[in-house]
């Protein structure tokens, strides 16, 4: 091989290297834009919303135009596990998409660049460490996580008798 081929060869792998180095750099991942103050406070017998925004890559906005997985767990003290308490899951099959919304009535879980836990009517045992993830694997494979602890505070009635001492 002469120079003038190497230089080609090399040349053009140089090329390929420094292209593959600035994607690299400028690629973005799956990136949490905004999330809930830790930790959140609620009043008890009042709603709250625990939200996240995020943002995607393109490949990964692409994938989840096919499929997503929302999971919402919870921290069981006795087990020191995540007991999962809702999912919000988005899959396209033959072009109809098809979302699977939690079961429990309290629980409702919006999706746009945006997953918010909204609780309804907040208990005492609501009170607690949760933990959402992100899934653009029908394996569930966790792309990303965050957490947050929620304090449930009495009621507003009692939080306003403080104000009068």
């Amino acid at each position: 091989m002469n120079c003038l081929d190497m230089e080609k060869q090399y040349g053009w792998f140089k090329s390929l290297f420094v292209i593959a180095i600035c994607f690299t750099e400028l690629s973005e991942s799956f990136n949490w834009t905004a999330q809930p103050i830790n930790p959140t406070s609620a009043i008890k017998g009042q709603d709250v919303s625990l939200a996240w925004q995020y943002s995607l890559t393109a490949d990964e906005l692409l994938q989840s135009q096919t499929l997503f997985v929302i999971f919402w767990k919870k921290l069981n003290p006795s087990t020191s596990n995540y007991d999962q308490i809702a999912t919000k899951s988005f899959l396209k099959v033959f072009g109809a998409p098809s979302y699977q919304e939690p079961r429990s009535p309290r629980i409702r879980i919006d999706r746009n660049k945006e997953a918010t836990l909204h609780i309804k009517d907040v208990r005492r045992e609501d009170e607690g460490t949760y933990k959402i993830e992100f899934s653009l694997q029908s394996d569930g494979t966790v792309l990303a996580e965050q957490r947050v602890n929620l304090t449930v505070l009495g009621k507003l009635s009692s939080v306003h008798s403080l104000w009068k001492c």
